[in-house]
């Protein structure tokens, strides 16, 4: 829904255009403006709600089952009014004091019919006298009579009127170039002949729509003052002149003339019954009509008995009126039949000739062939198939000549699969640097700019500056953007022999890719070439997208949101959605928005315009935005969503380079040590996959395992352990982590499953600490199963801190006071010989060798202890 906003000082403005806007239609309600849009729409009032027009407060949108409408508060001291023109419906607020509008329209200008309240107001509503209050119109009192086959209807005008009268459908419509006050005699609805009448008067017409059978005749006659309709019967006049149409290609856009001598002005006007709007234009007399309908795919010249009307439009047709000249056309021209159907096209026309450079578009492919498309085409697909009777050894030169023509006519797919037919068929066409030039191009028009490379780098195109620049093209578009810039300028002298649009095209990605090596000054001066040229306004605004992302760069942030927001309102998603992206993050860095404000608008922009770089760098801001707040799951979340939909995209491992930075600072550089220990777990868990391999990995887990292992959380931790064991490791890493799981085990008194977790990862070749470690394990889990013997055995000659405290264990459950007080006794060394207090470990084995030269009843060895 194309909407736009108007402000200044002393007034606003709001108008919609395109096919909604058409179909509008517009109210007021308790101090309201109310825009009633047909369906169920969505429209996008962002930008109305921040900034609206001056006395408007606030803007709305309710809905029913049959409309969506768009509510408008008023402020006070501020009026409106509200109309239509060129196929828009708008809404001007003006204060109290502000001139009065008049809503008259100058003579050369299209005049627009609200009929909102035509199928309300009844030809028999006794309240119509004391609806007028305001000026007194001209009373034009109806002069009905019977003919006997149908009605005669006569209006008796007091000067000179034009008028346009026509059937559409089971409705009789007459309108007059003339605002006046209809009075309806009651027999004229008779149930028969006429069976409903309604009125209106709006901007200087008076339009009547009269329902009847659509089986009996129309006719019109003038007589000075007075217009005379028959209903059925005979025609009224023999004495009629039907308009005169002719074709106009003199501006390159075909649009049709019509001759309509007498014209006055052109109604716009919505048929209350179908929705649609048509352009009626009125004529004074003597009677000129239109016999027989004429149709193009645009639009519609309909039969009338007096005037012209246009119908059946498509949303971008102009009906323009100059003197007694209406011309019917729009931007592109409507698509009308050849001037000679059975021409044939100029051979001359026909023959393929070798571009200059063989990857170059040339503009006049893309003109409208004077013979028409169809006989262009048959004429080159039938040379196209007789050439390629002649076998591998035939020419090639007709088929190129069809490929090229379906190149220039938007028909890629068609051009590739051709050229794709003459390499199928010879091989050796791949020599040939022309259907090389042509199957780049092609490719390039289709988007598959990875496929194009094998032509690229033929040797056939060595020579040609143009495959630079499509190379060029195609490398900022896969994000290969310091090769990007230099095939550029290795092709720029064929820049300016291709079309305008193009041009801007390729200078504007080449200046992006300069842009993203942090070249701002070439950036600057091809993005400067780009906005300088005349051609498409939608890559126009395409090269300011990429213009106002260079000035930000350069540190003119406040310039680059204004870019930006003007940039916002380009009526295609691929150019509005990452100018909003990119306003949307200049705000928040800025401080005028906040973060959940920021985060909302680029979460609605996620799901508006998805599959390109927009959608990456939409993600990678969202994600740098939810890790600034702490809010690690969402981030983490966001920024996978990356690597899943554009694993292919260079911009994409940047992004995974991010994901796996942001989950090595929570788990390694400490950023979720402020988590709870089962919410770390759980983070952890749903992203594990992001787990480093290595030490980096195997130093995450146990981590986390220490968390869990602190607040008794021993199965979490175990599990957590077994996964990485099953899952990730392999050797010596495996089997340390094994030795992690076996000590978790005993901790939770379950020596079976540590006995299992160290026996199921034995390995060879293991470092000298981690046997160490595994032997102390696997004997202290046998000590608990209570087989010491085999404890013994494991340990082997251990004679390691650890493994002395796990033997002495083993002594002691056996009460061999002797072997066990000389392993602990051992175990203090010389420790007596420095003044330093005990370490908490050695008092305990100070105390037990204590207890057990006591139980021995040694007290030698009890007074050396002593003394020491």
């Amino acid at each position: 829904i194309d909407i736009r906003i108007g402000r200044n000082d002393q007034s606003g403005r709001i108008e919609i255009y395109g096919a909604i806007g058409s179909r509008a239609s517009v109210r007021k309600e308790d101090g309201k403006v109310i825009i009633r849009l047909p369906g169920q729409q969505k429209p996008d009032l962002g930008d109305l709600r921040s900034h609206p027009p001056i006395g408007i407060s606030n803007a709305d949108v309710r809905t029913d089952p049959r409309a969506t409408e768009l509510v408008l508060t008023v402020q006070q001291g501020y009026d409106t009014h509200f109309g239509r023109a060129d196929g828009a419906v708008f809404v001007q607020i003006d204060p109290h004091d502000h001139p009065a509008t008049t809503t008259t329209p100058k003579p050369d200008q299209p005049i627009t019919v609200n009929l909102q309240q035509l199928l309300a107001g009844k030809a028999a509503d006794a309240k119509a006298p004391a609806a007028a209050a305001a000026p007194r119109l001209p009373v034009v009192a109806l002069d009905v009579e019977d003919n006997g086959d149908g009605k005669d209807i006569a209006f008796p005008f007091d000067g000179p009127v034009a008028s346009a009268v026509f059937r559409r459908g089971d409705a009789i419509w007459i309108v007059f170039d003339s605002e006046v006050d209809l009075r309806l005699p009651v027999e004229l609805k008779d149930g028969t002949t006429v069976q409903d009448v309604q009125w209106t008067h709006n901007d200087g017409f008076t339009a009547m729509r009269i329902t009847a059978p659509s089986t009996g005749s129309l006719s019109v006659q003038n007589d000075g003052l007075v217009w005379r309709v028959r209903l059925g019967g005979r025609p009224l006049t023999d004495q009629t002149t039907d308009v005169a149409i002719t074709r106009d290609d003199s501006s390159g856009a075909p649009s049709l003339n019509v001759n309509l001598a007498g014209a006055t002005r052109v109604a716009w006007i919505r048929d209350p019954s179908v929705g649609d709007r048509m352009a009626i234009t009125c004529a004074r007399g003597p009677i000129k009509n239109l016999k027989s309908a004429r149709t193009t795919l645009e639009a519609t010249l309909a039969s009338t008995a007096q005037g012209v009307v246009v119908e059946h439009m498509a949303p971008d047709v102009k009906v323009v009126l100059d003197g007694d000249l209406i011309s019917v056309t729009r931007p592109d021209g409507l698509t009308l039949s050849p001037l000679n159907p059975n021409a044939k096209p100029d051979d001359s026309k026909l023959e393929y000739k070798n571009a200059l450079y063989p990857s170059t578009v040339n503009a006049d492919w893309s003109a409208k062939p004077e013979e028409g498309f169809l006989a262009r085409y048959s004429e080159l697909q039938s040379a196209a198939a007789d050439e390629a009777q002649g076998g591998a050894n035939a020419p090639t030169k007709a088929r190129l000549a069809l490929a090229r023509f379906l190149v220039g006519q938007g028909m890629s797919y068609e051009a590739q699969g051709m050229l794709d037919l003459i390499v199928r068929q010879s091989a050796r066409a791949l020599d040939d640097p022309q259907v090389r030039g042509l199957r780049v191009i092609a490719k390039m028009m289709t988007g598959r700019f990875t496929d194009a490379q094998s032509d690229l780098s033929s040797p056939s195109l060595a020579t040609d500056p143009a495959a630079r620049l499509w190379a060029s093209y195609a490398e900022a578009k896969t994000g290969h953007f310091a090769d990007a810039v230099k095939d550029f300028k290795a092709g720029s002298k064929a820049l300016e022999s291709m079309p305008v649009a193009w041009k801007m095209k390729l200078a504007a990605a080449a200046a992006y890719a300069a842009l993203q090596t942090r070249d701002l000054k070439t950036a600057d001066g091809l993005i400067t070439y780009a906005v300088n040229q005349d051609g498409p306004p939608l890559e126009k605004l395409a090269a300011y997208l990429i213009d106002a992302q260079i000035i930000e760069a350069m540190g003119d942030k406040s310039r680059a949101l204004g870019v930006y927001e003007a940039v916002s309102r380009a009526s295609e998603d691929r150019i509005a959605a990452p100018a909003l992206m990119h306003a949307a993050m200049l705000r928040f860095q800025l401080g005028r928005a906040k973060a959940p404000e920021t985060l909302a608008a680029l979460d609605s922009l996620r799901y508006r315009w998805r599959g390109d770089d927009t959608e990456l760098q939409i993600i990678s801001s969202m994600g740098e935005i939810y890790l600034s707040l702490g809010r690690y799951r969402e981030a983490l979340e966001v920024l996978k969503t990356a690597g899943q939909q554009f694993g292919d995209k260079p911009q994409a491992a940047q992004i995974q380079t991010s994901l796996n930075q942001a989950f090595r600072n929570l788990f390694l550089g400490g950023m979720a040590d402020g988590m709870q220990p089962v919410e770390a777990l759980g983070l952890f868990n749903d992203f594990r996959d992001l787990t480093p391999l290595g030490a980096d990995g195997d130093e995450m887990v146990r981590r986390i395992v220490r968390r869990l292992v602190d607040v008794d959380l021993l199965d979490q931790a175990g599990a957590l352990l077994q996964y990485q064991i099953d899952n990730r490791l392999q050797g010596v890493a495996k089997a340390s982590v094994a030795s992690d799981l076996a000590a978790i085990y005993l901790m939770d008194r379950d020596p079976q499953k540590a006995l299992q977790a160290l026996w199921n990862t034995r390995t060879t070749l293991l470092p000298k600490a981690v046997m160490q470690e595994r032997r102390v394990l696997e004997a202290r889990a046998l000590v608990e199963l209570g087989q010491p013997d085999k404890a013994l055995d494991a340990l082997g000659n251990d004679v390691s801190p650890d493994g002395s405290d796990v033997r002495a264990d083993i002594y002691w459950a056996q009460k061999d006071w002797g072997k066990a007080a000389a392993v602990l006794e051992k175990q203090l060394g010389d420790r007596y010989k420095t003044d330093k207090p005990l370490a908490l470990a050695d008092e305990g084995r100070l105390i037990r060798a204590g207890v057990a030269f006591s139980l021995l009843k040694d007290q030698a060895s009890l007074t050396r202890l002593n003394e020491r």
